[in-house]
């Protein structure tokens, strides 16, 4: 489609209120989610190495849900700055039409419902599969840490129990080690040692810990012939437990598995997969005649109007997707019924704007 100075200016007003309104949101959302990695990070219990990616794998799953309201938002911040600047009246008067005038925003709101689709059907579920993975497993590689400043742990189904006085800040560097592990042929190894480190492989999760200065201790027990052996040097490898992923979180699964389902839960899911780009197309149509602003109206004052639009068809989103997760309608009637309604209240504001309609607002 041949677009015009017009379209390309409209389009540039529109597409920049867009990625501000969407960078200001996702912000907030991250901050409240970055703010419980950090603790848990603080806890232990996820390596501060993973923070920045999970958050930005996060961000990923929050677009599904930020395009369709921030793009409302940037249609009618955008428009009422050029009816109070009386823009839209220049426009008009050079013989500019509304169809023109509403033409690149419709463009805009094509190109974002393309993008939340890929993002609601593939892009969303694998980065939160991604997250949930890299959680899951840093948390397992941390629980199965053998030692633990001051307490007895025990690893590998309790094949081998560790004990350390003091752990350096990073956990590297081991002070008085004291470590009891059973053989691979039956016997039973007893080590103490005035220090150690210990070196944990990115990939694996295996473990390496050498012990310096110590005895070693072995020998099977009941019998008193026990080998002592003094040592310099001594090394162990401690591996983690096969690590098998598995959710059950519908949002996370794949949906190619919720096509094939049967289960309403799933179905419920998948419609509101689908739901989310129809409704950037019709929170657009919705935006183009609500920015509309009487010439000694304020610029802000149909925002509210906008919010509370994009609240109700939020919250009739999520109740017609319980109803489908409770089997009370059926699956081809599902969430369209809500799109209906919505599109209904959009057409009849742009048809009152074009003066098809009249009646007092």
């Amino acid at each position: 489609m041949k677009t015009t100075i017009l379209d390309r200016y409209l389009l540039r007003e529109a597409g920049v209120s867009w990625f501000a309104v969407t960078f200001v949101l996702l912000a907030i959302m991250l901050s409240t989610r970055f703010a419980r990695f950090l603790a848990q990070a603080a806890a232990g219990e996820l390596p501060r190495e993973l923070l920045f990616q999970v958050a930005a794998l996060s961000s990923l799953q929050y677009l599904v849900i930020l395009i369709p309201v921030s793009l409302l938002l940037a249609i009618m911040l955008s428009l009422g700055r050029l009816y109070r600047d009386s823009e839209v009246s220049a426009m008009m008067g050079c013989g500019v039409g509304l169809a023109a005038l509403y033409r690149p925003f419709v463009l805009l709101g094509g190109m974002l419902a393309l993008l939340t689709a890929a993002l609601a059907f593939q892009v969303g579920p694998w980065a939160g599969r991604t997250a949930d993975y890299l959680v899951k497993n840093a948390a397992r590689l941390i629980q199965f840490n053998p030692f633990e400043e001051g307490r007895f742990k025990s690893v590998m189904s309790g094949r081998a129990v560790f004990y350390t006085e003091q752990m350096s800040t990073d956990g590297s560097q081991l002070g008085t080690v004291i470590a009891q592990v059973e053989e691979d042929d039956g016997g039973v190894s007893f080590v103490t040692a005035r220090s150690g480190a210990q070196r944990t492989d990115p990939i694996s999760g295996e473990r390496t810990v050498t012990l310096d200065n110590g005895f070693r201790y072995r020998g099977e027990p009941g019998r008193a012939d026990y080998d002592v052996m003094r040592f310099g040097e001594f090394s162990t490898r401690v591996s983690p437990p096969e690590f098998i992923y598995i959710s059950a979180k519908r949002k996370l699964m794949p949906t190619a598995q919720l096509l094939g389902s049967n289960d309403p839960h799933d179905r419920a899911e998948l419609a509101w997969r689908v739901a989310a780009p129809i409704s950037v197309l019709i929170l657009t149509l919705l935006a183009v005649p609500l920015a509309h602003i009487a010439p000694r109206q304020g610029r802000y004052g149909k925002i509210v109007v906008g919010i509370a639009a994009y609240l109700l068809y939020s919250q009739l989103i999520g109740m017609g997707q319980a109803w489908i997760a409770k089997g009370r309608i059926s699956d081809a009637v599902g969430l369209w019924w809500v799109h209906a309604l919505m599109l209904v209240w959009a057409l009849l504001l742009v048809a009152k704007r074009q003066n098809l309609l009249r009646w007092r607002a």
